[in-house]
């Protein structure tokens, strides 16, 4: 089974040089991995914060324990053009949905979270959805099963490669763009980090 490396977060906030310099390290470390964007269409805008950050969903102060509501204020929409040029390029790629806005769906009702799969699947043109925050719940399961969308259970044996070493012998690791860098995950894959 090839291994499956998930970027999470990515968005218009995205520098496009970053998104393909992650994915030409994986395809070079490993050539037939399948590389998944996770991508959100709505995002706050971060063009003000610090240059590490600018790349991200939603500003660095805001967390999974943040209110959910805080969330909602978005500025930018979009999904990045350059993603299509990706799924088209010679790497596996494909993409997946991270939610109409990146927030936690199992506070949002049941409604909501139908509204937020469906759309942003539709949007981003998959059948594929990440939770943000790897967290979901028994309607987001039941809203994926309804609508045939595949949905990605971090239970599944995900590990983020900024906290777990490579092992070639396991086929789900996940990153972002605004954490890790294509020269850093070379190191990693060369066990350096």
């Amino acid at each position: 089974m090839p291994i499956t490396f998930r970027i999470d977060d990515v968005s218009v906030n995205t520098p496009r040089e970053d998104a393909l310099r992650l994915v030409a390290a994986i395809a070079e470390a490993c050539l037939t991995a399948e590389i998944v964007l996770a991508v959100s269409p709505l995002v706050h805008d971060v063009s003000g914060e610090v240059t590490a950050d600018r790349g991200r969903a939603f500003p660095r102060v805001l967390n999974a324990m943040s209110d959910h509501r805080l969330f909602f204020q978005v500025a930018r929409a979009g999904v990045p053009a350059w993603v299509a040029d990706l799924k088209a390029s010679r790497h596996n790629v494909r993409t997946a949905s991270h939610g109409l806005v990146h927030v936690d769906h199992r506070l949002l009702g049941c409604e909501a979270q139908e509204l937020s799969i469906v759309t942003s699947c539709s949007l981003v043109k998959t059948q594929t959805f990440v939770p943000p925050f790897n967290h979901w719940n028994k309607d987001t399961e039941n809203i994926c099963q309804e609508h045939e969308i595949e949905l990605i259970k971090f239970e599944s044996g995900w590990r983020h490669v900024r906290f777990n070493a490579f092992d070639p012998k396991h086929d789900l690791y996940y990153l972002h763009t605004h954490d890790t860098n294509a020269g850093w995950l070379r190191q990693w894959f060369k066990g350096e980090t």
